[in-house]
């Protein structure tokens, strides 16, 4: 735990004295890359939700249909021998509409199912407050799609970063081999990913720089949002999320909508569908069988953390 990197000698010191009682006694975990007092208050409240599902679990007198309801849920989840005889047929739903996409001009029906699945796939869309008017709630268009934390894991050229993005696309190429490919398409497929991923980054901005509201704040009509990206139909995507009719919106980041346009040009529908299709496996990977629950651990928590 580098808690006093940076630290001036004095300032280190005295951070020794103070803390370093409070370091011997709380150790990191073995499981974590980091350990403070937020982590164990986030892992207490983990411990007591835990309790309530499987007292709800418990078939027993008194048993609310609520109860119940949320014991089932619960206990569904930790069948895993269900969860292994299913495989990946929860997805095929997802692999088959995404398979049935003739042209680009059907992406934003398809996006609209994905999103609504919990899949982050080309960019985010929401509501929130209005940063000049806090009375106000309006629709918000975010950066999104990336399967990598921030843009600059795409573009650092250290020797750390480049190897992160060779394993990285590693990992997309053995999640593609547990669905079902063979090797060399699995690694084509990841290479797609990449690209698409890398040239949406090129728009986005670093966590850094989302630290100042004035640099995600950009108030536009609809009709201006549609001119950023004029190969996306917003419309059709508006309707399609159930929106309700709306003027103006916040556009977080409008080059990240421009180059969004840009990337959707130069990628073929077959490129498409295999992001789309990453990121329905990516998104769900904790909820499938073992095989894919390991392989997402072990890049996204253990090389990633």
């Amino acid at each position: 735990m580098t808690v006093f990197k940076g630290l001036r000698p004095i300032e280190w010191f005295a951070n020794a004295y103070a803390c370093s009682k409070w370091l011997a006694q709380n150790p990191i975990p073995s499981d974590r890359a980091s350990w403070g007092r937020f982590d164990e208050l986030e892992e207490r409240g983990e411990y007591i939700v835990r309790d309530i599902l499987e007292k709800a679990a418990t078939d027993r007198p008194g048993r609310s249909i609520n109860e119940q309801k949320i014991g089932d849920y619960y206990a569904s989840c930790l069948d895993e021998g269900a969860i292994e005889k299913a495989g990946t047929k929860p997805l095929e739903h997802d692999f088959q509409s995404i398979a049935l996409i003739k042209s680009k001009d059907e992406l934003p029906k398809e996006i609209v199912q994905l999103q609504r699945e919990g899949e982050d796939v080309l960019f985010n869309f929401d509501s929130g407050s209005d940063f000049k008017n806090a009375s106000q709630i309006i629709a918000e268009v975010d950066q999104g799609g990336l399967g990598l934390p921030d843009r600059d894991y795409y573009f650092k050229d250290d020797d750390q970063s480049v190897e992160l993005r060779k394993k990285y696309v590693e990992h997309v190429a053995k999640m593609f081999v547990l669905l079902g490919d063979d090797a060399a398409k699995a690694r084509a497929e990841a290479d797609v990913v990449m690209e698409i991923e890398t040239g949406l980054a090129k728009g986005a901005l670093d966590q850094t720089s989302r630290r100042d509201p004035q640099k995600i704040y950009h108030k536009l009509t609809a009709k201006d949002l549609a001119g950023l990206s004029p190969a996306f139909s917003w419309t059709v995507y508006f309707e399609g999320v159930g929106a309700p009719r709306f003027d103006s919106l916040n556009v977080a980041e409008p080059d990240f909508v421009k180059n969004m346009q840009e990337v959707l040009n130069a990628h073929s529908m077959d490129d498409w569908k295999t992001y789309l299709r990453w990121h329905a496996v990516h998104s769900n990977a904790e909820l499938l069988p073992v095989a894919f629950v390991n392989e997402n651990f072990d890049f996204f928590s253990r090389t990633l953390a």
